[in-house]
């Protein structure tokens, strides 16, 4: 039983190693991405995910679809789009994060900035109300944009106040095997 274990988490963490050394090499860049969703994004030689925030899924239908094209709009008003796992968000180092998996879904979770003026993709999109913080990959960095967002009602704030609400509870919430000493209070 104790072999099997180690062989296990031998293989678990060669995994991640690979995952990792994976994610920190790719640096994906598009003028044009293909937009998935509001947190999601293909590029030609890869699907990302935003790392550090959420937006509403199928489970939400109308609001999926908003989020989706606010991200499109901003990618082409702001001359595509760049992610990378060395990319600096500032944002991203508020407190530690409990988990950082280099994928998801199949998804590499890198940080991404717009080309044209280099801003937070992440920031932008829960600043403008269309996504929310997701503290156990953000590490609380978006916390004040969401609650800005929300008590301006802007975005998918404005059109349903709940549904982003509930979102962002499930979102923040510490996961379970996290080490709460990690997370701020």
């Amino acid at each position: 039983m104790g072999t099997t274990f180690v062989i296990v988490a031998v293989y678990s963490i060669s995994q991640n190693k690979a995952s990792l050394v994976e994610a920190s090499r790719t640096q994906l860049t598009s003028p044009s991405p293909r937009i998935i969703d509001g947190d999601t994004v293909d590029f030609t030689n890869g699907r990302v995910r935003v790392v550090g925030i959420d937006a509403p899924d199928d489970d939400r239908p109308q609001l999926k679809a908003m989020a989706s094209q606010a991200l499109r709009a901003l990618a082409a008003r702001d001359g595509g789009m760049e992610c990378s796992a060395s990319l600096f968000d500032y944002a991203l180092r508020r407190e530690k994060q409990c988990r950082t998996d280099p994928k998801s879904y199949g998804r590499l979770n890198l940080a991404c900035q717009f080309s044209g003026n280099k801003a937070s993709v992440g920031a932008t999109m829960v600043a403008q109300g269309f996504a929310v913080d997701y503290r156990i990959y953000s590490g609380g960095a978006y916390v004040d944009l969401m609650r800005k967002a929300a008590a301006q009602r802007a975005g998918l704030w404005g059109i349903d106040y709940e549904g982003m609400r509930q979102l962002a509870v499930q979102r923040a919430q510490v996961p379970k095997g996290c080490d709460v000493g990690t997370i701020k209070k």
